[in-house]
């Protein structure tokens, strides 16, 4: 699978084997079998396939693709990380621990890192540069000359730093991103440079101890304190580089209190009312979302074996309920609202789904535990991505700009702060105590802290009577039953 993008350099999802023991195929007279095209088949002792890895390419950057893809693959297995080795047995030594390959990352976290990758590749080709273009000589950290500042990978962070604070919106990228960006291209020019693809690096790097104020009050003894991150010697350790986004340039917007904001009626009617949002498909992924609370990766991962229809008549007293893993990989079943229920179920009626159903039994065997029968299939009849329903948002946006309308500002995961809010507001408005709110939208949303929950409360509680507008009775058919479902689960519990 390829991903859409309107440059040269693409992801393509492949199946990439990470197998131990690997062994070329010989003929009779001891010389390799090739393929049609000359590649040299082989085959591993142990086999250890990832059928969605990131593999980064380009027409002509075929060697900057290759060190890249390695690069993922060594982040992907744990053969190069920046974190030090956990000493979790006082037995071994510090060399030998530091020998150990470090902590693998998950394909999702590669994933990430290989967009990140992708951008610099787009601009090295944009800039015509190559990221092996650096001096010969080590820089110290107050190397701010001009020779340092026409090195690619400075040019690279001025042309970030410009998008961060341009005026332009269809330019400007968040502070947090770019951070990411440059971070990803930070770890990169290390992982090049500690196996000599490059002579060195082109900015400064310290492994250095960040001091840590302690909390502890003078008159409390460190004795009883709970331990912390702190080395025994009172500080973190940490690389420490000149390359990084100036924190001078964040945002107004990037504050913390920007970052999760319910929709507005006006808001929900802008994105309800485009075309992407009529399609069924890219329809029920909001409504996931804006009915029933769901982060784009559950809704991803919503299996058919759990859904049934709410209206049949032996349906009537049975709770809807989704077997998902959330946030911090909890195990839960989550009680939706019938709505919910029933527009899940529809889904499975529907022609597209059925041809996919068809497509993921072929492939993996009906009633497969292993591989469980997905509500969401992509054209392959297999899971789609955590991602993609994440994606929603953005298709719109473009549909927007593309019709010159105002452009959408919140995001897919604001839909779900959307839910909680009108759920506690709803709740407010019977005359609920707070304590009874708290615990219903803690269940919900699964929050490990209650924290987020009272922010949802506090958002429910700036909302005017009328603010729901001609939502007033959408509120109510969706949300009043959650509830009563709650109510009936807990008393369905107690009798039995």
């Amino acid at each position: 699978m390829i991903l859409r993008n309107t440059t040269k350099t693409k992801i393509i999802k492949a199946s990439v084997n990470f197998g131990k023991g690997m062994s070329f195929h010989l003929d009779k007279s001891g010389q390799p079998i090739k393929t049609e095209k000359g590649i040299r088949t082989h085959s591993y002792r142990h086999d250890k396939i990832e059928p969605n890895f990131p593999v980064l390419y380009h027409p002509t950057r075929f060697t900057e693709c290759q060190e890249m893809n390695l690069f993922l693959m060594h982040r992907f297995e744990g053969h190069f990380s920046l974190k030090k080795n956990q000493i979790d047995n006082e037995a071994f030594s510090d060399a030998y621990h530091a020998s150990q390959p470090g902590k693998p990352l998950d394909v999702k976290s590669v994933c990430s890192i290989a967009k990140h990758l992708k951008a610099f590749l787009d601009w090295l080709d944009k800039d015509d540069a190559s990221y092996f273009e650096v001096i010969t000589a080590p820089l110290s950290k107050q190397s701010v000359d001009d020779d340092i500042s026409r090195l690619p990978v400075w040019r690279y962070h001025k042309h970030l730093c410009e998008r961060v604070e341009t005026k332009d919106k269809s330019k400007r990228i968040s502070f947090n991103s770019a951070q990411e960006r440059i971070r990803a291209v930070k770890a990169f020019y290390i992982w090049s440079h500690k196996r000599g693809a490059i002579d060195s690096l082109p900015f400064s790097l310290e492994y250095k101890q960040v001091r840590i104020k302690s909390k502890a009050k003078s008159s409390v003894s460190s004795l009883f304190q709970l331990p912390t991150s702190n080395t025994r010697s009172g500080g973190l350790w940490k690389w420490v580089s000149n390359l990084s986004i100036p924190n001078t340039l964040k945002q107004k917007e990037d504050s913390p209190e920007k970052d999760l904001q319910p929709y507005s009626p006006k808001e929900l009617k802008q994105l309800l009312e485009t075309d992407t949002a009529q399609k069924e498909t890219y329809k029920l992924y909001l409504q996931c979302a804006l009915l029933g609370g769901l982060r784009s990766f559950e809704i991803s991962a919503i299996d058919q074996k759990d859904l049934f229809d709410p209206d049949e008549k032996e349906n009537e007293k049975r709770i809807p309920k989704l077997n998902i893993v959330r946030k911090g990989h909890k195990p839960v079943r989550l009680t939706i609202a019938r709505v919910l229920m029933k527009l899940l179920y529809n889904h499975t009626l529907t022609i597209q789904n059925m041809k996919r159903r068809t497509k993921h039994e072929t492939n993996h065997g009906m009633d497969n535990s292993e591989h469980p029968l997905p509500l969401f299939m992509n054209s392959s009849g297999s899971r789609i991505s955590e991602d993609t329903p994440g994606n929603t948002i953005s298709i719109v946006r473009k549909e927007q700009r593309k019709q010159g309308l105002e452009i959408l500002l919140r995001t897919f995961h604001d839909l779900r702060a959307t839910f909680a809010t009108y759920v506690a507001k709803y709740l407010i408005d019977k005359g609920e105590s707070e304590s009874s709110i708290r615990q219903t939208l803690m269940t919900l949303m699964s929050h490990e802290s209650f924290k987020t929950t009272k922010r949802y409360i506090d958002f429910a509680k700036s909302v005017a009577v009328d603010a729901y507008g001609a939502m007033s009775e959408w509120v109510k058919d969706i949300y009043g039953d959650v509830d009563e479902l709650l109510m009936r689960e807990a008393e369905d519990a107690a009798a039995s």
